[in-house]
């Protein structure tokens, strides 16, 4: 016997989350199916936005795993949701203690766990509807970029020889080839051997990165110079070299 037959007003319990409190093997699979949709869809968004970037396959497998998890735990404790929170959390933290982890990919962990606390709780369809309209709303900001003023910056590294006077040398050159420059940071190397510059560039349209980079080579004596094309993934190794 099903779940639907057992109660005729099982659409509107849906709604009225009392799953919860009487659950059956069709409504536990109910929950732990939507659910695992939800994770789903979080983690092909993840990977989708992240195409271009190093995502984290931990993360991607995580988005799928800890909506179900949490709406299981919660669905076992009832409606005592404290206690459903505080066991889901558990799996949240085991993930992240090992590594650091972006803001911008706790947004996509923190939504997947709310869909799976209202799976969790019997409100399925609000589960599915809450999922929909946040990855709708997170694919918006992602594409849009929001919040990120140095959408289109670039890190220019610059190293140049301890006996050569640096001021004014490389503003000629940055003016041509970019639309604004800020120097962040000036630093000796290889026991003051070398001065390290490092700069900011907004570049224009259709930079020509290789003329740039020449440009500055004819000014710093040949020395190495480096352009960080992704500055948000700088920390991990995406690196243009010259």
């Amino acid at each position: 016997m099903t779940l639907a037959t057992q109660n005729p007003s099982f659409l509107s319990r849906i709604l009225d989350s009392d799953i919860a409190l009487d659950i059956t093997l069709t409504g536990f699979l109910l929950i732990v199916f939507s659910s695992l949709l939800c994770g789903l869809c979080f983690s092909a968004l993840y990977i989708y936005n992240r195409r271009k970037d190093i995502s984290s396959s931990g993360l991607a497998l995580a988005l799928v795993v800890v909506p179900v998890a949490t709406a299981v735990v919660i669905t076992m404790v009832g409606r005592n949701i404290a206690t459903g929170l505080g066991l889901s959390g558990i799996f949240v933290l085991v993930r992240f203690r090992s590594g650091p982890i972006q803001t911008k990919d706790l947004s996509y962990l923190f939504t997947a766990i709310c869909s799976g606390v209202l799976s969790g709780c019997g409100y399925v369809i609000y589960g599915i509807l809450f999922a929909a309209i946040m990855i709708a709303a997170l694919y918006i900001l992602e594409m849009s970029d929001w919040g990120d003023s140095h959408a289109d910056s670039m890190i220019l590294k610059i190293w140049v020889p301890e006996n050569l006077d640096f001021q004014g040398v490389f503003e000629p050159v940055l003016n041509k080839h970019t639309q604004s420059f800020r120097l962040l940071m000036v630093r000796t190397t290889d026991f003051g051997s070398m001065c390290e510059l490092r700069y900011r560039i907004k570049p224009r349209r259709k930079l020509n990165q290789k003329k740039l980079l020449d440009e500055i080579r004819t000014r710093n004596g040949n020395m190495n110079v480096v352009l960080i094309v992704a500055p948000s993934i700088a920390e991990r190794g995406s690196k243009q070299v010259i």
